[in-house]
């Protein structure tokens, strides 16, 4: 294991480090100096140059650094098809106000705008991503049905009005999920989002003043949109609400957003994934860039909320959340006080974090490097990249539970299951030794999530 420093950003809405910010605990947690009166956004933990980890042994060498001088550690299959670059970026986000009105561009467009503005856009990656709540959390992703969005048309006046009449009809013509109704949702957004500035603030100030004469009827929307009047007072962000989903998440729950998808985080904390990009698309609830033609014009339009995921038992204490998306997929290891489990060797690298608690944890790998532990003493806020092909033997501490979280590549990118012989397991057989047919295979009585081996000495493929 390699342990590692990383930064943490500060943006605007972020929450305040003495406001309970996850971000600024985990900071403080590592050993990093935290200003209290500061916001604490987002802790990142990947080799993207804009907030890049560095080892904790050596903080003027990057992981990448690392990384150029010992590509084994990628193992081969994710070397080939990534290169030599950690393919997912991995954060924890504390939320205090809304993030932009903002999408994420494909492959395609990322390489496009690059190119043309590469002080905007800092990398040519696109960038699908997956919010995981480790507290009540609130966002808005996706359009609504086209049924939801001409009923908000016609009963809300000052939405009708900056989108305009045509727009509307069409809205109100249209059938759910149509090319038409796609055109239609196209060009009412299109026509919301651009609108003329003074109309959108006469229209919200409207809107604003009507809600707070019907404070005991409002909806969760409506309650929505006076909050992000206040945070950002006139802003078209706070008409967009109206088409946009509302999602509501508990913890260990989870949303995936593939490219082109309108979205923006309100409030709470998450971990999150990503493929490792920084590209971000704005029009609405920002002081930042607004690149409104942009996104209006790649956004897919397609209609309804995103897909929840509540996450895979795949062994006892782990659970995984895999999204459609080949750079990642996110493990959730929870340890009740004194327990032990194997977290198998994987075939691609691993970044864990120690969310809560203490514990230790014994590494066994093929690859040898000066700065890798083998055992060590874990505790909140660190942070560890895992080699490929290396399995971790976890261990929680005698008086708290212990809770980390690991992202790794989607298991679906590797080769299938290797018909291993028995062998042994941290001194236990594994069973069979052949994949079942539902593609897991069982070691000391768990399951194991396809895409992993068990064999400890593991030889990389």
């Amino acid at each position: 294991m390699l342990r590692l420093k990383c930064p943490s950003q500060n943006y605007a809405w972020g929450r305040l480090a003495r406001s309970n910010s996850e971000v600024a605990a985990l900071t403080a947690a590592a050993g990093s100096a935290v200003d209290y009166e500061k916001p604490y956004a987002e802790l990142w933990m990947g080799t993207h140059p804009s907030g890049p980890a560095m080892l904790a042994a050596d903080p003027a060498t990057s992981l990448q650094d690392w990384l150029e001088q010992h590509s084994q550690a990628l193992g081969p299959t994710v070397l080939k098809r990534f290169g030599l670059k950690l393919p997912f970026l991995f954060k924890v986000l504390s939320v205090e106000t809304a993030l932009s009105i903002q999408s994420h561009p494909d492959k395609e467009l990322a390489e496009k705008l690059h190119a043309q503005h590469p002080e905007i856009y800092k990398d040519s990656n696109h960038k699908p991503e997956m919010a995981l709540a480790i507290t009540d959390f609130e966002a808005l992703c996706g359009f609504v049905s086209i049924q939801e969005l001409s009923h908000a048309l016609r009963s809300i006046p000052e939405l009708a009005a900056v989108v305009g009449k045509q727009q509307a009809q069409a809205v109100h013509s249209s059938t759910s999920n149509s090319s038409a109704a796609q055109a239609a949702l196209k060009d009412a957004f299109t026509a919301l989002m651009t609108a003329d500035p003074k109309l959108v603030a006469e229209q919200v100030e409207l809107l604003d003043d009507r809600l707070q004469q019907q404070q005991q009827k409002l909806t969760g929307k409506e309650r929505l949109i006076q909050r992000l009047h206040q945070q950002y007072p006139h802003d078209v962000g706070v008409l967009s609400v109206f088409f946009l989903n509302l999602i509501l998440l508990k913890p260990g729950q989870a949303i995936y957003l593939p490219a082109n998808e309108p979205h923006a985080y309100v409030s709470g904390q998450l971990v999150e994934c990503m493929a490792t990009s920084d590209n971000v698309i704005r029009a609405g609830l920002t002081p930042k860039l607004r690149d409104t033609t942009i996104l209006c014009e790649s956004l897919t339009y397609n209609q309804g909320p995103p897909v929840m995921l509540h996450g895979d038992l795949v062994q006892e204490y782990t659970t995984v959340y895999s999204p459609p998306f080949d750079e990642f997929e996110v493990y959730k290891v929870s340890l009740p006080e004194s327990a032990d489990t194997i977290i198998p060797a994987n075939h691609g690298p691993t970044v864990v974090l120690v969310m809560k608690g203490r514990g230790n944890v014994t590494a066994t790998s093929a690859l040898k490097a000066s700065a890798l532990e083998e055992q060590t003493r874990v505790s909140k806020g660190d942070i560890f990249f895992v080699p490929s092909h290396t399995a971790l033997d976890v261990a929680a501490g005698s008086a708290q539970d212990l809770e980390l979280w690991i992202a790794a590549c989607n298991s679906k990118i590797f080769e299938p299951q290797f018909a291993l012989p028995e062998g042994l397991v941290n001194g236990h057989k594994l069973a069979n030794g052949h994949t079942s047919v539902d593609g897991h295979r069982l070691a000391n009585g768990r399951k194991v999530s396809n895409g992993h081996i068990v064999v400890k000495s593991a030889i990389a493929v």
